[in-house]
This record gives structure tokens, sequence and C-alpha cells, in this order.
């Protein structure tokens, strides 16, 4: 081969491994730069991650704090509405009994009673909400207070029949004719009951005045006690009447006992839910 061909040849290789470098160099840079795109996009990812995290705590954060306040709100209106609900039972109670003084018809007595057992009811379903917001040191003390308040309407509905017979048999005594002896012949039998009940020793004396009493009842108009008022007045002339007993004191004791216990626990519990 001449020094031509052997000049051509060389140049030709020349040429070749330009082109080969320049592919090298170029793969090189395209590397790099992809490198360096995926760098940025990571960074850039990652940063966007970082932002959506910060909201996303600040989302749940705020919803926390909002559910907290709303929780409270509901706690505060259940203890309130529990304590209303349970110093109703006692008015109800104590304003039947006053009405019961009165010379109620029969629609009235029924009204008296219904009223009582609303209230009661009423309590129940307070309490039920108590128990159900919670924390138990909370509910216990609002069960105690319903406990005490459920016994306090047996014997003030029990009081109210008691003073109803009463007043009847005082307007009897106050009409004359058959009506006011029968009643003050049912008065004598029940004073002479009650001496033979505080003398529990004599047996026959007490036995003597309860059937003297159910003697001087049946003599009455018809109608003019019933049984359970008839009743009332034999359990509370020979002993006490219903509110003036150890029982009613006692539950009427131990329910503002309990409102205190409920009241402290339930000012802890807002209070620090509060701070919270």
């Amino acid at each position: 081969m001449d020094l031509e061909g052997i000049g051509a040849l060389t140049a030709a290789g020349v040429a070749v491994f330009g082109v080969l470098a320049s592919v090298l160099v170029g793969r090189w840079q395209m590397r790099a730069a992809l490198r360096a795109a995926e760098a940025t996009a990571q960074a850039g990812l990652a940063q966007a991650e970082a932002a959506y995290r910060a909201a996303l705590d600040a989302v749940r954060a705020q919803a926390n704090a909002g559910h907290r306040q709303w929780h409270r709100g509901v706690q505060r209106e259940a203890y309130a509405a529990f304590l209303l609900a349970a110093h109703r039972v006692r008015d109800v109670g104590e304003r039947f009994v006053l009405e019961s003084e009165q010379e109620l018809s029969a629609e009235g007595v029924r009204a008296g009673r219904t009223g009582l057992d609303d209230a009661l009811a009423a309590l129940k379903e307070a309490q039920t909400i108590v128990e159900l917001e919670g924390p138990d040191d909370v509910a216990a003390p609002a069960a105690a207070m319903t406990d005490a308040a459920q016994l306090m309407s047996h014997f003030l509905g029990a009081q109210a029949v008691y003073e109803r017979a009463w007043a009847k048999l005082g307007r009897l005594a106050g009409a004359g004719g058959g009506g006011s002896q029968g009643a003050s012949a049912l008065v004598d039998a029940l004073e002479r009951l009650r001496v033979g009940r505080r003398a529990e020793e004599d047996r026959e004396e007490s036995g003597d005045g309860e059937r003297a009493c159910r003697v001087a009842w049946g003599a009455l108009p018809a109608g003019a006690l019933d049984d359970d008022e008839f009743r009332a007045l034999l359990d509370g002339w020979s002993s006490r009447s219903p509110t003036s007993r150890r029982v009613y004191l006692d539950s009427v004791t131990r329910f503002g006992e309990a409102e205190a216990r409920f009241v402290r626990a339930a000012k802890v519990e807002l209070h620090s839910a509060s701070r919270s």
C-alpha cells in the first residue's frame, strides 16, 4: 500500500475515534445530567412530602382540638342536664306534697303522680348520658345521686298520699253531720293505735287500735278515703310520716353528698380537658 492509502486509512481511523469519543463523552454528560435531574427530583419529592406531612399534622391537630372542644361541650351539657333533672325530681315531689294538702281532683292526683314518674324517667335518661360520656369519676356520683333521688321520690309520693288523707279527714271533720262524727271517731282510733304501737309489748292494744280504725273508716261516707289513703294514715300516724322517717332523711343526706362529689369531679374533668 502506498503512502497515500496509509494516510487515508489513518485519517479514517482518527475520524472514527473522534466519533466514538464524542459518543462516549455525550453519554457521560447525559448520565451526569440524568443523575442531577434525579437528585433534584428526589429532593423536590422529599420537600413536597415534608410539606404534605406538616400540613397533614396541622390539619390533624386542628381536628383533634376541634373534637376535644366539641366533646367538652357535650360533657358540659350532659352534666348540667343531669343536675337539673336530679333537682327536678325533688322539686316535683315536694310540689306534689304541697298540692295534696289542698282538695285535689282525681285528675289532679293522676297528674301529680305522672309528673313524678316523668321526672324520674328524665333523670334516668340524663344519668345514662353521663355514664356514656364519662369518665367514671363523674358517672359514679351521678349514679349515687340517682339512687338517692329515686328513694326520695318514693317517700315524697307516700307523703303526698298521707297529706291528702289528712286534708280529706280535716274537711270531713269541719263539714258537720255524720261525716264529722265519723272523722272524729277515726282520729280517736288513730290516737289509740299510736299509743298501742308505742307500747310494743301490748300487742292486744295495738290490734284493738287498728280494728277500731277500720270500723271508723267503714263508717265514713262512701269514697271519703280510698284504701291507699287509709293505709297511709295507719302507717304515718302510728309511727312517723313518710318524710319524717330516718330512711328518707338519710336519702336526702346521701343526695347532697353525692351531688358535691359529682360537681367536684365534673369541674376537674372539664377544666383538665380545656387545658389539654
